[in-house]
């Protein structure tokens, strides 16, 4: 195959990106010359190209394409082509993502790394990085999660036309909670505030909201709370999505400091803003409300909202999110009231229920509630029917090293008939996990 020119190549980057001679010219570089170098009757030169790089990018830049050319993919007609390799492997990792396959061999990971660093195209790096961090993030592997964003941030910096970085930054941020960086992730809120100039207002209260979310997480609750007062200022009121997240972070972050009125004030803005049609959002407004009288013990408005949540209760769907948090709420209101019989009733459902959903955590803490229960009312009776209906579960539950040696030690007493040893072993060993 005849091998493409300098000038060639230069021609089929314009034609690529439906641009005119005079458009890549700019001011520094005549039509003329453009015309002469495509047509191999003059030689395209480092600082001539970066001139005309420069122009392609701040058009590509106002068109709104993330594009970005470099001096080398006009001197290097390999170059260039090889970028349709990297759109290939961008078009294979959206693909996996599309399909939500989000395994990806360690072979693929070094090729892809390999080419990468083999012609370090800014723009391309920044798309593939981005896109990997997007895969670890669904395929929960934090770790690889993280390392793909901030190499894409990274490489960010060397993209000067490169728009909404401050999304790629956010991501970051969610895997800093979750990972409990807490630290850098108030950095890159701070940063993300202070220094993108095309950051939406939205995105500036989204920002704050996980600042105000990371000073929660360190139990510095005034200071999440001044955050939050920037995050309302920036997010439209009739934004329900965040203004709601805001409301009950902030109406939690009042219940710490014990401010209960401030905190009845947000759940009741709240309620305002929620579609009475959502029954679901209705209810768990109401279980707020009901946790701050529990804490100031008003007892008639504790009934009120908790006869609220039964009358809606029948229209909710078993399958919603957050409907074991409701049964929950109406279980540790009865057990407010003192209605052991109706507190015994919405234990076993919410056991039913997250048995059901395999959710391990309310499974063996309700388990825990209930055997509690029967043992301080005196119906021992019914619990070798709980523990019978429920063995498999109670067996598949994951259990650490630890687990295992300390049932080992019971089960050995219990061998060599140490029944008393066995039980204050036992007793022990509740007690730590209670403290």
């Amino acid at each position: 195959m005849k091998k493409t020119t300098v000038g060639e190549n230069l021609k089929k980057i314009r034609k690529d990106l439906n641009l005119k001679q005079y458009q890549i010219a700019g001011e520094d570089v005549t039509r003329n010359l453009i015309s002469l170098m495509e047509n191999n009757k003059t030689p395209i030169y480092h600082n001539v190209a970066n001139i005309i790089a420069k122009n392609i990018n701040e058009i590509l830049a106002k068109r709104g394409q993330d594009i970005y050319i470099q001096a080398e993919d006009i001197l290097n007609p390999e170059r260039y082509e090889a970028r349709k390799k990297a759109n290939e492997y961008i078009s294979q990792l959206q693909k996996q993502l599309n399909e939500q396959n989000y395994n990806i061999q360690v072979e693929k990971l070094n090729e892809i790394e390999n080419f990468l660093n083999r012609w370090r195209f800014i723009d391309k790096k920044v798309k593939i990085y981005e896109l990997l961090g997007d895969i670890f993030y669904n395929a929960k592997d934090l770790n690889r999660e993280y390392y793909y964003y901030i190499k894409a941030l990274e490489v960010s910096y060397e993209h000067p036309n490169m728009k909404e970085r401050y999304k790629l930054i956010l991501k970051l941020v969610y895997n800093c909670i979750v990972t409990k960086k807490y630290q850098e992730a108030i950095r890159l809120c701070d940063f993300a505030i202070t220094t993108q100039e095309d950051i939406t207002e939205k995105y500036k209260g989204i920002f704050y909201f996980n600042s105000a979310l990371t000073y929660y997480y360190l139990k510095d609750y005034d200071k999440a709370l001044d955050q939050l007062v920037y995050s309302k200022f920036h997010v439209a009121f009739d934004d329900y999505r965040e203004m709601k997240r805001i409301l009950i972070l902030e109406g939690i972050c009042n219940v710490k400091i014990q401010n209960y009125n401030g905190a009845l004030r947000s759940y009741n803005k709240l309620l305002d803003i929620i579609d009475k049609d959502n029954i679901e959002e209705i209810c768990l407004a109401y279980v707020n409300l009901i946790q701050i009288y529990i804490e100031k013990n008003n007892k008639e408005m504790v009934i009120k909202y908790h006869n609220k949540i039964l009358e809606l209760l029948p229209s909710l769907d078993i399958n919603t999110y957050h409907y074991l948090k409701i049964l929950i709420s109406v279980s540790n209101t009865y057990k407010y009231l003192r209605d052991d019989e109706h507190y015994e009733l919405y234990l076993i459902e919410v056991l039913k229920h997250s048995n059901k959903l395999k959710d391990e955590n309310i499974f063996s803490i309700t388990l825990s509630d209930l055997l509690d229960f029967y043992m301080e009312t005196g119906k021992v009776n019914k619990i070798e029917a709980i523990l019978e209906q429920y063995e498999n579960s109670i067996i598949n539950i994951n259990k650490n090293q630890n687990y295992f040696i300390s049932l080992k030690s019971i089960y050995s007493y219990l061998e060599l008939n140490k029944i008393e040893k066995a039980k204050k072993l036992i007793k022990n060993i509740l007690e730590k996990e209670d403290n």
